[in-house]
This record gives structure tokens, sequence and C-alpha cells, in this order.
């Protein structure tokens, strides 16, 4: 059975899509058999970020409801052999998501791949709670400011309170130089105020953002830190013990 993991942000805008898109082609590319579902309704955005948004033909919910079978709706990634995308669908609201439909497509999944990465609708409304009971492991991205550590820290709270998770914290767009003239904090400081253990950092680069103008995920950008960031995070998931940059560490 693989692990199944949901990719969750307290509020939109964190990087959470860019994260796990990355993060599913760098298992990929390190042998591991892995599934991306975009359970982000409404909102599809993981197939543009992977080059894919000619290929799909069905949809989660045509899973969901037995339109199609999940075979016929998973798409493979050209980047990387054992990565299959399966889509979110854009005409409906993230409210209409049927729990025990989604944690069976899951389930499914978890007999075929290693690893399954969800990636979840941002914030703390309905949507999220429709899709959190999909998988017992959580990662949750923020980034370095006040609104989005405290809206972490939120769900942080929420998720062991109401699933008896206990998620792990990946920092986006975090500065070094900041974190060393004091304007930004330290990434294990941020990972012991919102109650997680800190998974990974990944430091701002403005390449992030040119390779996502051409459909490219930040794992296939110009950054050498950001590759290297993201695939440190990979091992870890794999059960690589990689030391966190020093600046990162408390």
């Amino acid at each position: 059975m693989g692990e199944a993991y949901l990719f969750l942000s307290g509020k939109g805008g964190t990087g959470k899509t860019t994260l796990s898109t990355s993060l599913a082609l760098a298992l990929a590319q390190r042998g591991r058999r892995t599934a991306l579902v975009d359970a982000d309704v409404g909102l599809r955005c993981a197939d543009l970020l992977l080059g894919l948004e000619n290929e799909v033909l069905y949809d989660l919910s045509d899973v969901m409801e037995k339109r199609c079978t999940l075979n016929q709706a998973l798409v493979r990634c050209r980047e990387a052999q054992g990565l299959s995308v399966l889509s979110a669908p854009q005409m409906m609201q993230p409210s209409e998501i049927d729990k025990k439909q989604l944690s069976q497509v899951i389930r499914t999944l978890t007999e075929d791949y290693d690893f399954v990465l969800i990636d979840c609708p941002a914030g703390l409304g309905r949507g999220l709670k429709n899709v959190w009971s999909a998988a017992k492991e959580a990662i949750v991205i923020a980034t370095p400011d006040d609104p989005s550590i405290r809206a972490a820290e939120r769900l942080s709270q929420l998720l062991f309170e109401k699933q008896g998770i206990h998620p792990r914290l990946i920092l986006n767009r975090a500065d070094r130089l900041l974190v060393s003239v004091r304007e930004e904090q330290r990434p294990a400081r941020i990972a012991a105020q919102t109650d997680m253990q800190l998974l990974g950092v990944v430091p701002d680069s403005p390449d992030v953002y040119r390779a996502l103008l051409v459909h490219r995920t930040a794992v296939q950008s110009d950054s050498v830190r950001v590759r290297r960031a993201i695939g440190r995070i990979a091992d870890r998931l794999t059960g690589v013990d990689r030391r966190l940059p020093r600046y990162c560490r408390s």
C-alpha cells in the first residue's frame, strides 16, 4: 500500500499547487510510482503546471460518477515515467465533492502507487472539510508572513481536533537574507509557533514564476537552490535523512 498526503494551505497564494506538482514530479524522478490528484475543484491547475492541459479527457468527477474508469481518467506525465495526474473538475463547487467517493478513489490509488499527493482547496471552508478525510497524512504549505502563519496555525489546530492528524510544514518563499537581518522569522521558529514538524524550506526565486509562465513546475525552474530544496523534501518523504540548511534551524 502506498502513502497518501493532503497538501493544504490556510489561505490562497502560498504556492500549494506549485509545490505539490513539483514534489510529485521529484518523487517520480526518484523511481517512486506517484499519483497527483487535483482536488482543488473549480480551480484546476495541476495539468497546466505539468503541460498536460491538452491531454485531459476525464476528471475526478467523471470517475466518482462512473462516467469513466479511474485508469481512463489518469493522464501519464511525459516528464517522468511513473507519474500520473487525475485532474479536478472545473464545473463543480468544492462543497459538491462527495467525501466517501473521494476517499474510495484515494484508497484505490494507494493500491497501485507508492505516493498519492492530493492538492486540496485552499482556506478553511467547506471545500477543505470535504477532502480532509481522504488521507491520514497532511502537509501544510505556508509563506513566512504573519497572515499565512496565522492561517497555517489555525489549520494545524483544526486538522488535529477534527481528524487527529499531525500535519507537517513546508515553508515556501523563504529569504535567507531577511532571516539573517531578523526581518523574517527563522523557519524553525515558525514551525514551533504553528505546532508542526518542519518538513522543508523552499527559497524565494523569480525563476519559479518564469517556469510557471511556460507551464513548468518549480523543480524544473532555472533556480538550483529551489530544485535542491524540493529534492531534499522528496528525499525526506522517501525516508532519506536530509538536514535542513543552517538558517532554517533554531
